[in-house]
């Protein structure tokens, strides 16, 4: 019946008819996402945030082993947006991202009791994680269109235009990295450690959530900038690495279509959605 109604309804129809169905989806949603005090806040802050950066590039910054080879120096005065467990880098590099987010659950748990001693960035957390925090004064929430079977069955990739409302989830943070950039106003946004390469878990477990045990600490070591990124007893997500495609392309049809760019600037990333450029050549 769905393939039969995609085949025959224009697609601003099969759009429209989308969007209200994820609408109604999210109405359980609505008190957390716009009435609790945290977020009636975060709104107001993040909604200044509009276009602060206009013009500018920006780096996101995955956490994939790449980092380790390449030379970060220059980012110390960029616009930098990182996520997770990156802030470990920090001591190292001497200098931190402006952003920190996070959103999946467990990253978020994991993260926690750490993340209030975190100086520097402007931290964003998921509205429904907010628990796992205990200070909230240096926290932005973001309202993240929750997880559910609908939103990866049924629904096309959606992009948000308006951060400070509604953030949609692409199987990766960095997705929502892309959506703050956008927001900030950056024109040229360019990905490093976003190295797409995940050894053999795609393999040997399917998309979804995972303990970290000892029989496979060291092929999840292998996917990170550290070795001491998770810890065995920690909990992690397997990628779905085609849906993260997926929403990768959405987001740069989205900032090609506003006159802006996406560009893939790690080092011997296996991600080919966007366009490759040397990182180096952008600081000759």
């Amino acid at each position: 019946m769905k393939q039969t109604l995609k085949s025959i309804l224009p697609t601003p129809v099969l759009n429209f008819a989308r969007d209200t169905y994820d609408s109604v989806r999210r109405i359980p949603q609505l008190p957390a996402a716009y009435l609790h005090p945290w977020r009636r806040e975060s709104i107001r802050r993040l909604a200044e945030l509009k276009d602060i950066h206009k013009g500018k590039r920006a780096f996101v910054i995955g956490n994939g082993p790449s980092l380790q080879r390449m030379n970060l120096a220059p980012l110390k005065n960029e616009v930098t947006i990182g996520f997770n467990g990156i802030y470990k880098a920090f001591p190292e590099w001497g200098w931190h991202t402006n952003y920190l987010l996070f959103e999946d659950i467990e990253q978020t748990e994991i993260r926690g009791p750490e993340i209030p001693g975190i100086r520097g960035p402007q931290k964003m957390a998921a509205i429904h994680n907010a628990y796992a925090f205990r200070h909230h004064g240096d926290m932005l929430y973001m309202n993240c269109r929750y997880i559910d079977s609908a939103y990866w069955k049924q629904m096309r990739p959606m992009f948000s235009t308006d951060f400070p409302w509604l953030v949609y989830l692409g199987s990766t943070v960095t997705y929502i990295g892309l959506q703050l950039a956008f927001h900030l106003g950056c024109d040229r946004v360019y990905l490093i450690g976003v190295d797409h390469n995940y050894g053999d878990l795609p393999k040997k477990f399917p998309p979804g959530k995972i303990a970290v045990t000892e029989e496979n600490l060291e092929e999840i070591q292998k996917c990170h900038f550290s070795s001491k990124y998770y810890k065995v007893g920690d909990v992690i997500g397997v990628p779905n690495v085609e849906a993260q495609e997926d929403f990768f392309r959405h987001a740069g049809q989205v900032f090609e279509a506003h006159g802006r760019k996406v560009y893939n600037a790690g080092l011997d990333s296996k991600l080919e959605v966007f366009e490759k450029i040397d990182f180096d050549s952008l600081f000759a």
